[in-house]
């Protein structure tokens, strides 16, 4: 039986008179009837809709897709295990479609669930934050395989929802408020900084040329949150249209949000790497 919740979501995000949730619904059916009789992710009966683990979802996902395109060659697939008449999901790709849809369903489950936890911490520090989180979206552990990939994507778009909120929806160098060109920066990289990596202090929230500056170190911030701008930039690039967007703001202090500061010893690091 499906999840109500995952229902739920699809009615929501298709309408419910909408060919797609009913395809969804349907399609996630089927494979809960084919896994019932080849269960090879030894899910006991237990519906997809009620899976909550991203990384397991991930490798449905990969195996449905696999058995899609077996299927419309001709070959033999998991489908086999199905009913005659249900053969055009499959062929038509609704299987791995409504699968992806459900790690959306799942992610979105993830994300309330870290909100709820936040609100439990009793000193939420930024490094305490990122703690929890790290935890929460099993980020503790290192892996580049396609089941951590999707894990790592969930916890970034978190942070991502996290310094936005944080700064209000607006670059803190511009104020630009249009959230489709504004990116949750990293003060350290998410590669360098494996405890920080969720900390919403080591976030600064930049529209995209800002952000691709910060990130290449063209810019920086000092201790009192004002841009500094690169020698290179300065030097090499003097169009009228560089000078409006970088030197006209050096020297200015950034938007502060009201709570999580951007860490001064992460700033301090990113200002080391500042292209001379």
């Amino acid at each position: 039986m499906l999840n109500p919740d995952f229902v739920k979501y699809t009615t929501e995000c298709y309408g419910k008179t909408n060919g797609t949730t009913s395809s969804y619904k349907r399609a996630i059916e089927i494979l809960d009837a084919i896994f019932l009789k080849n269960d090879v992710f030894h899910l006991n009966g237990t519906s997809l809709s009620n899976l909550i683990d991203p990384g397991l979802v991930q490798e449905i996902l990969l195996f449905v897709r696999s058995q899609e395109d077996l299927m419309r060659l001709g070959q033999p697939s998991i489908f086999m295990f199905g009913q005659p008449n249900q053969t055009s999901y499959p062929r038509k790709r609704f299987c791995s479609a409504a699968v992806s849809h459900l790690l959306r369903y799942i992610e979105q489950i993830q994300h309330v669930n870290a909100d709820n936890l936040l609100m439990t911490i009793t000193k939420p520090t930024g490094k305490n934050i990122s703690s929890a989180l790290l935890k929460h979206f099993n980020l503790t552990k290192e892996g580049k395989d396609s089941t951590a990939e999707v894990k790592v994507r969930i916890g970034q778009n978190y942070f991502r929802r996290m310094i936005l909120t944080n700064y209000q929806s607006q670059c803190c160098v511009t104020g630009l408020n249009v959230p489709d060109l504004l990116r949750a920066s990293h003060i350290v990289e998410w590669s360098k900084d494996t405890k920080n990596r969720l900390n919403p202090e080591n976030g600064l929230c930049l529209s995209a040329t800002y952000d691709a500056a910060f990130d290449q170190h063209l810019i920086t911030f000092d201790d009192d949150y004002r841009m500094v701008v690169s020698k290179v930039i300065k030097d090499f690039y003097t169009a009228e249209v560089t000078r409006e967007y970088f030197e006209k703001f050096e020297g200015i202090s950034l938007h502060l949000p009201t709570q999580y500061l951007p860490d001064k010893s992460l700033l301090a690091r990113h200002q080391e790497c500042l292209v001379k």
